[in-house]
């Protein structure tokens, strides 16, 4: 099984340390833990070295005069703000070679709006996905990120399956995520140690998280959307992803940047705990 992620890879910022990031990263590396091959589609400068930084990782490179920089910054909410210290420049095919354009799952992470239009439609994948979030960005004058609404989400989002945005990307991020199950069958809207909102054409579930202590909740929605890719394209069931997802979630808070992503048996150790929980009546399913 393969999964190809696409988007910018990034260097963050969080308490005085750079880690690497970016949806890409933390889907790929997760998409490892799981057993499965992945690779990345991305643009970057120099200081992204690739054998370094994501090693048994197939990764292609279009080389750019920088890499996609973000200082971030959370309250005692849990709440991040950003600012975009720098760019690299748009995510184009031609670094990638043909033999993967047909991954079995195919992500889109953009970050800060490096993928231009119908990108999905690229590919012959079985399973595609895409975070909501780099489109959802405007990057003021000073770097400082802010919402704004997705210009042309119809074109953006042809071919896509599954859609995944934080309760914090919009204001009424709920309400949004309604209306754009008119352009994908799969809309999940997460909302940290809660669990996920997950909505489709045929009604919407509630799917309770496991609630842990969060050292670095950078990456968890971007590990959410990869475990649930993977699940899904394993098992067919939505709600069954999305459980499997949380619980790969949960592992990822607990250390900083992707060094807690947890393999297929501390999940299912988790997952046995949930279950047990929602069984003793901790939480309604």
């Amino acid at each position: 099984m393969r999964l190809l992620a696409v988007g910018h890879v990034t260097w963050d910022r969080l308490q005085d340390q750079e880690t690497l990031g970016g949806t890409v990263c933390y889907a790929a590396l997760t998409a490892r833990k799981l057993g499965w091959e992945a690779g990345v589609l991305t643009a970057a400068g120099a200081d992204f070295d690739p054998l370094r930084d994501l090693p048994g990782v197939a990764v292609f490179v279009e080389p750019s005069s920088a890499t996609t920089r973000f200082v971030n910054l959370y309250d005692s909410e849990g709440r991040r703000s950003q600012a975009l210290a720098s760019r690299a420049q748009d995510v184009a095919l031609t670094a990638l070679p043909d033999a993967w354009r047909d991954p079995d799952v195919l992500l889109l992470g953009p970050v800060a709006g490096e993928l231009r239009g119908a990108f999905a439609t690229a590919f012959a994948a079985e399973v595609v996905g895409a975070t909501a979030q780099g489109w959802l960005r405007r990057f003021d004058p000073d770097g400082s990120v802010s919402p704004r609404e997705w210009p042309n989400p119809k074109a953006d989002l042809a071919g896509v399956h599954a859609l995944f945005l934080s309760e914090h990307d919009l204001p009424s991020a709920g309400e949004w995520a309604r209306k754009r199950l008119s352009n994908v069958p799969i809309v999940a809207v997460t909302r940290g140690w809660e669990g996920v909102t997950l909505l489709t054409r045929q009604g919407v579930h509630q799917v309770p998280g496991l609630p842990r202590s969060e050292m670095d909740a950078t990456g968890a929605g971007d590990v959410f959307a990869a475990a649930f890719l993977v699940s899904y394209r394993e098992t067919g069931d939505v709600v069954e992803a999305a459980a499997f997802a949380n619980c790969a979630a949960s592992c990822a808070v607990e250390a900083l940047g992707a060094q807690g992503l947890g393999d297929r048996g501390e999940i299912e150790k988790r997952l046995s705990l949930r279950r047990r929980l929602l069984e003793e009546g901790e939480w309604d399913e």
